[in-house]
């Protein structure tokens, strides 16, 4: 996509964002918030599902010649479509429901397997990211829009951001082999995407995830983080793809602020 059809694509999906983002916060605000299983065993809630409807309605009006792929479903599109919208109307259900009021609304656009343009809002924490390939990355609070950078990384001292939900096994192996690496480390307990809009914007240097998570969860997010000059790589060193796979499923990865510091040497034991 040439990159005049892209900053004309942004505000509008940015104002499609906000539009479902409201939705899900006047939810949130509301009485007895009614939630369900799904078969895999997370929950899903009405912010879902009239989430997902927004952001369907809202992105086919902008352009109707993008197919949507959805967490809570579009059947007809098919991720071997060489551009398609890949959504997570809302990101940190669990969040959501323990009211800590980290969660977001998610929206990327993939192009050939790569996200090429990212949104995260989060209504309750009032701070939405985006970014764009060749474009930039850029944080939104109130009316006023900057610039992100993600950090230099240190030689001492490291800032790890990790699930706010719970503590896995797997983070506190990583976190152990900060501390023989760097030293110092500091634990930055962040909910749904904001984690990568952590290191996206320098408040924290990695994230890594060595458990399951599907292509919505990260797409978003990780357009950001390439876009503000970070990465987000499986444990080969190699860009997260959303090419076609039938389960949806992301590899183990890690997202990191200092794309030329040699992180995987972190994971050669795991």
């Amino acid at each position: 996509m040439k990159e005049s059809q892209l900053v004309e694509l942004i505000d509008g999906a940015l104002e499609v964002a906000d539009s479902a983002s409201q939705k899900v916060l006047e939810i949130y605000h509301s009485e007895g918030v009614k939630f369900e299983s799904k078969q895999d065993g997370s929950p899903v809630t009405e912010a879902d599902i009239a989430s997902h409807q927004i952001l369907n309605t809202g992105l086919v009006k902008l352009n109707n010649n993008i197919p949507i792929l959805s967490e809570e479903g579009n059947d007809d599109a098919k991720q071997d479509e060489s551009l398609f919208w890949l959504i997570d109307p809302l990101d940190g259900t669990k969040e959501f429901i323990n009211k800590n009021g980290e969660f977001t609304v998610n929206i990327a656009l993939i192009e050939q397997g790569a996200p090429i343009l990212g949104i995260v809002f989060s209504p309750a924490v009032e701070e939405n990211f985006y970014g764009a390939i060749n474009i930039g990355a850029f944080k939104i609070k109130g009316t006023e829009r900057t610039n992100i950078l993600p950090n230099k990384q240190k030689e001492d001292e490291c800032l790890v951001t990790l699930s706010k939900s719970h503590k896995s096994k797997e983070d506190e192996w990583f976190i152990d082999e900060c501390k023989k690496r760097f030293g110092v480390v500091h634990e930055i307990p962040t909910g749904s995407s904001l984690k990568l809009c952590k290191v996206a914007e320098g408040k924290a240097d990695i994230y890594s995830r060595l458990g399951p998570t599907y292509q919505w969860d990260i797409a978003a997010g990780q357009a950001v983080v390439e876009s503000a000059g970070g990465v987000v790589n499986d444990l080969s060193g190699n860009p997260l793809s959303y090419k076609f796979d039938p389960e949806l499923k992301n590899p183990h990865f890690y997202c990191a602020g200092d794309k030329e510091f040699l992180w995987l040497d972190l994971f050669k034991e795991n």
